[in-house]
């Protein structure tokens, strides 16, 4: 079982340590004792910190434009997972959801359905406008427009989406609130419900308050846990109260978090798990940790759709 995963992960021994579930003791550790108190030294961590920022997926480094760059507003839709599937399922959102791209094409490839996945850097998928040095990036809702429109006509199964930004700017621009944020948010996801499409909502990773991290470990090689940081202050810092907010206030819309793969034990938020780095760069989860946990994933994702994806 998962043999397929265990062939994509750095180490097997470090599965162990890695697909830790909240709740589980931790490995060789007394209670409430994370992963990370494992000593792994530097040269053994997967990334290296040298080589942490370009840790990310494909679809950055293949030329295929699948992450839309800024000031350009046409959606890409890239294909992956199982291309021949008779399911779909559409990743959209900003660089938050692309991160995990390779972890639900794994899971497409295994379980039989297509991933499609559309995603813009720096704009949420939301009928709001967001504004980047206080100016309006216009292109954002554009794009976000342009890609309800290819979803509405894929007809998917589900879509997953995710994103970096809490606030959005009022209709009159006077201000950016949480408030206009969920409201864009409700208007899309209500779009693709009343279209017969699920929306799971992948709730976004904590903020890493030591970051960059990966620089962190790179220079308290001898403790790393000192790169680590609270659990609630990472989360508060995150979009995840605000997608969590408009979630629950949306009914048929459901919710992927990840945090207790991320954060085993519920309060801290290691740099390092097993012999794995978790973050690479700002706020952005490692290719390799995101691999690692794709079990994980593949849980909660099975819990939010009722079976249909991914497995418990």
């Amino acid at each position: 079982m998962w043999r397929w995963i265990l062939g994509a992960t750095v180490l097997g021994v470090v599965l162990a340590v890695v697909l830790v579930r909240s709740g589980d003791d931790a490995p060789d550790g007394g209670p409430g004792e994370t992963p990370a108190a494992i000593p792994v030294a530097i040269e053994q961590l997967r990334p290296v910190p040298k080589d942490a920022k370009n840790d990310r997926p494909a679809i950055y480094e293949d030329e295929s434009g699948c992450q839309v760059k800024n000031g350009d507003p046409v959606p890409v839709m890239c294909s992956s997972g199982d291309k021949a599937g008779d399911r779909t399922l559409v990743l959209v959102g900003d660089s938050k959801i692309a991160q995990w791209e390779t972890a639900y094409s794994d899971l497409g490839r295994a379980g039989g359905w297509r991933v499609e996945t559309m995603t813009k850097s720096a704009c949420p998928f939301a009928d709001v406008e967001v504004t980047e040095d206080r100016k309006v990036k216009k292109d954002c809702r554009d794009w976000g427009r342009s890609a309800m429109a290819k979803i509405i006509a894929a007809k998917p199964d589900v879509v997953v989406t995710s994103q970096r930004a809490s606030t959005a700017l009022l209709a009159d621009k006077s201000d950016r609130t949480r408030g206009a944020m969920v409201r864009g948010l409700h208007d899309y996801w209500q779009q693709l419900l009343d279209a017969g499409i699920q929306v799971v909502v992948h709730l976004d990773n904590p903020f890493p308050t030591t970051h960059p991290v990966y620089q962190c470990v790179d220079d308290h090689p001898d403790d790393v846990s000192r790169c680590g940081f609270d659990l609630d202050e990472g989360l508060a810092a995150s979009a995840a109260p605000v997608l969590r907010e408009a979630a629950e206030s949306l009914p048929g819309v459901r919710i992927v978090d990840m945090a207790p793969a991320i954060c085993p034990g519920g309060k801290r938020c290691p740099a390092v798990i097993g012999n794995i780095l978790v973050y690479r760069a700002g706020s952005h989860l490692t290719r390799t940790f995101v691999v690692s946990v794709e079990e994980n994933l593949a849980s909660e994702l099975a819990d939010a759709t009722n079976g249909r994806f991914g497995t418990s």
